[in-house]
């Protein structure tokens, strides 16, 4: 079974944060995740604006996700660029962090 990231946005004038949450139903390698994924992330959208990330992985097994990312930006504009310019970068390349179960 094939699950999706969401994808919610908040902006204010400015920073953007931008979060992406997983499925706790999703199988998840997450020492890649923080080692090659988000580096790379970070490697290809710094240009474009984003000032910092965190992640965290949510331990309560009732929560719909297992783990979760801020990304902030310096503008909901700057990410909107980077997405818009650049589509599948970083979304094709998470497939090697989240597989199906």
């Amino acid at each position: 079974m094939l699950y999706t990231t969401e994808v919610f946005i908040t902006a204010s004038k400015m920073p953007a944060q931008i979060s992406v949450l997983y499925p706790r139903k999703a199988t998840f390698d997450l020492d890649y995740y923080l080692a090659t994924h988000m580096p790379l992330a970070a490697k290809h959208w710094t240009p474009y604006g984003l000032r910092k990330y965190t992640v965290t992985q949510y331990d309560d097994p009732e929560s719909p996700y297992s783990i979760g990312a801020v990304l902030e930006f310096d503008s909901l504009d700057a990410f909107k660029k980077f997405s818009n310019e650049h589509p599948t970068i970083i979304a094709g390349e998470i497939k090697e962090a989240k597989t199906t179960s």
